[in-house]
C-alpha cells in the first residue's frame, strides 16, 4: 500500500508542476526512480495484447522492452533513454492525459493485487529476476510470426504481468507472468515445428481454421 500511494503522490506532483512550467520525459521518469521502468513496461505492453501482429512496430515495441527489462536486470536506478526523447516536453494537456492515464492505471491494479511473497520482487533479487522476465518477453515479441495470432498477445501478457509485480508488491504475479512465458515459448515452438516439417501445408491448414483474419 505503501509503494502505490507513494508512486501515485510522485505522479500527482509530475502532473502540479507540468501546469506551471514545461517538464521534460526524461525529468519525469527520473522523479519515479526504479518504478518508471515497471510503469513504462505496463503502458507499452497495452498496444499489444490484441490478437493481431503490428508488423515492424512489434519488432521496435520488443526492442525497447528488452532494454527496459536489461537495465533493471543491470541495475539501473534511473531509465536511460537517448538524449533526443529524454529532453522532449509534452505539452500540459498531454502530461495531464498522460500521467492521468498512469494513476487510472494504478488504481485499477490494486483492485485486482495485494502484496504476498514480496520476497519474489523486493529488494535486487526482485528487480534482476522481474527485469529477466521483461527482457525474455520482448525478445519474443520481436520474433517475426507475421501470419500467427496471439503472437504479439502472449508475450505481452508475460511482461505485463511481471511489471505488475514490481509496482505491486505481488510475487504472485510473477508466476502468472512466468506462465505466459512458458505458453509463448510452446506455442511458438509448435508453430515454427509445423512450418519447418510440413511447410506449405501447415500455413494453408492453419489459414483455414482464421479465414477472416487472411482476407
Amino acid at each position: 500500500m505503501e509503494h502505490r500511494l507513494t508512486l501515485i503522490r510522485v505522479l500527482t506532483e509530475c502532473t502540479e508542476r507540468a501546469e506551471h512550467e514545461p517538464m521534460s520525459l526524461g525529468e519525469a521518469l527520473d522523479s519515479l526512480k526504479t518504478s518508471a521502468f515497471a510503469l513504462s513496461t505496463v503502458l507499452l505492453c497495452l498496444p499489444f495484447l490484441q490478437p493481431l501482429t503490428l508488423g515492424p512496430l512489434s519488432s521496435a515495441g520488443g526492442l525497447v522492452l528488452t532494454s527496459l527489462g536489461w537495465q533493471l536486470l543491470r541495475g539501473r536506478e534511473r531509465m536511460w533513454l537517448p538524449n533526443k526523447i529524454y529532453e522532449i516536453k509534452p505539452s500540459t494537456k498531454l502530461w495531464e492525459r498522460l500521467l492521468g492515464l498512469c494513476q487510472w492505471l494504478i488504481r485499477m491494479l490494486a483492485k485486482i493485487t495485494r502484496e504476498r511473497l514480496t520476497s519474489w520482487v523486493d529488494g535486487r533479487f526482485g528487480e534482476r529476476f522481474c527485469g529477466s522476465l521483461i527482457a525474455i518477453g520482448g525478445l519474443l515479441l520481436v520474433i517475426p510470426a507475421p501470419i500467427l495470432p496471439f503472437n504479439n498477445t502472449l508475450p505481452a501478457l508475460g511482461m505485463l504481468f511481471a511489471a505488475i509485480a514490481l509496482l505491486e508488491r505481488d510475487g504472485l504475479m510473477v508466476l502468472v507472468s512466468i506462465f505466459w512465458l512458458i505458453a509463448t515459448v510452446v506455442y511458438f515452438a509448435a508453430f515454427f515445428y509445423a512450418l519447418i516439417f510440413l511447410g506449405a501445408e501447415a500455413t494453408e491448414w492453419f489459414k483455414t481454421l482464421v479465414p477472416g483474419w487472411f482476407s
